[in-house]
């Protein structure tokens, strides 16, 4: 948030207009503050009092403004005074209940209000109730961690009943631990898709490798080309990973992966922009009417689209060629 005018703002609530000026910051939905230097709450909008339960201003007028926060919380007032006071404008999320006790999670920008001769006169801070957006990310990270246990739970269960049922049967034996260490690579493979931090800051490389393996029983039907050498966010890995997975699904199903043939991948970063191709070379015919009105690819193509991403779909007679453009590397 840029910095802000002190003369023109400290005028306004100091003449006959100050009523006006009070009447627009109370159309806001935030809770709008003027802060002096020191910290105290000097001013509250109409709709900031209702949100944060306060019916009577004159209750807190003066206070400092960490005062109305819990103690755990302070310091990101503190601190946020601080960096604003050095460098212009701060922000932090944090957990303030309101004056009745409702639980309640703010986003909140503090910036600095100064004189004509850029002296710091005080601060405004602006803070939005997010309680929604983190009680959805909260239920979004619980559902995620309970499927990772579920889908852990389901193949080290299927893997103990493929090696119960090979005991004895030397004949089958291999074949029970080939289909063991397969179960193990899908597992790694789903969790990416619920924990995008499970292999920590992974390069593009090891990823599709490690999204890659559990689907291909013959390494030698895929042919990896040197990737980028980037290091991934975890949006990055958690795209990717829907992305490849659906991918080699696919491939599975209608492909070169569950019908023979080969698969190469390659990619390239142009000014950052990662451009990831998929090909594939099949003796079956490529059907596009199955592939390209899948689910899955429309769940692919909105995951990209979050990311301002792209999906370009091509097929051919011997297979398909699919290309991923994603920015912000």
């Amino acid at each position: 948030m840029s910095t802000l005018d002190f003369p023109s703002i400290a005028t306004s609530f100091s003449s006959a207009s100050d009523g006006m000026l009070a009447a627009v910051l109370d159309q806001s939905a935030d809770c709008i503050k003027v802060i002096g230097p020191e910290g105290s709450i000097d001013f509250m909008n109409r709709n900031g009092r209702c949100a944060l339960g306060i019916d009577d201003f004159s209750l807190v007028a003066g206070k400092n403004w960490w005062e109305l926060w819990p103690a755990e919380s302070q310091h990101l007032v503190r601190d946020a005074i601080t960096a604003a006071r050095d460098q212009g404008s701060a922000r932090f999320e944090g957990f303030c209940p309101t004056a009745k006790g409702e639980p309640r999670w703010w986003d909140v920008t503090v910036s600095t209000l100064r004189d004509e001769h850029g002296e710091v006169r005080g601060l405004i801070s602006i803070s939005r109730d997010v309680s929604a957006d983190v009680c959805a990310r909260e239920l979004r990270d619980t559902t995620a961690a309970e499927m990772k246990h579920r889908l852990r739970n389901a193949y080290t269960l299927t893997s103990a009943i493929v090696m119960m049922s090979a005991r004895g049967r030397d004949e089958h034996r291999e074949f029970a631990r080939e289909i063991t260490h397969r179960l193990e690579q899908l597992g790694i493979a789903q969790a990416l898709l619920l924990d995008a931090g499970a292999l920590g800051n992974p390069t593009l490389d090891l990823l599709v490798r490690r999204l890659t393996a559990p689907f291909c029983s013959d390494p030698a039907m895929l042919d990896i080309a040197p990737l980028p050498d980037v290091t991934l966010s975890e949006d990055q890995v958690r795209t990717l990973a829907l992305v490849l997975g659906e991918f080699s699904t696919n491939s599975n199903k209608y492909g070169a992966l569950g019908h023979g043939g080969t698969i190469s991948i390659g990619g390239e970063l142009d000014r950052q922009t990662l451009t990831l191709r998929w090909s594939e070379r099949s003796d079956r015919p490529a059907d596009a009417t199955p592939r390209d009105g899948s689910s899955g690819l429309a769940l692919i193509r909105r995951a990209l689209t979050a990311q301002h991403g792209t999906l370009d779909v091509n097929f051919r007679s011997d297979g398909i060629e699919l290309t991923v453009q994603l920015p912000g590397f």
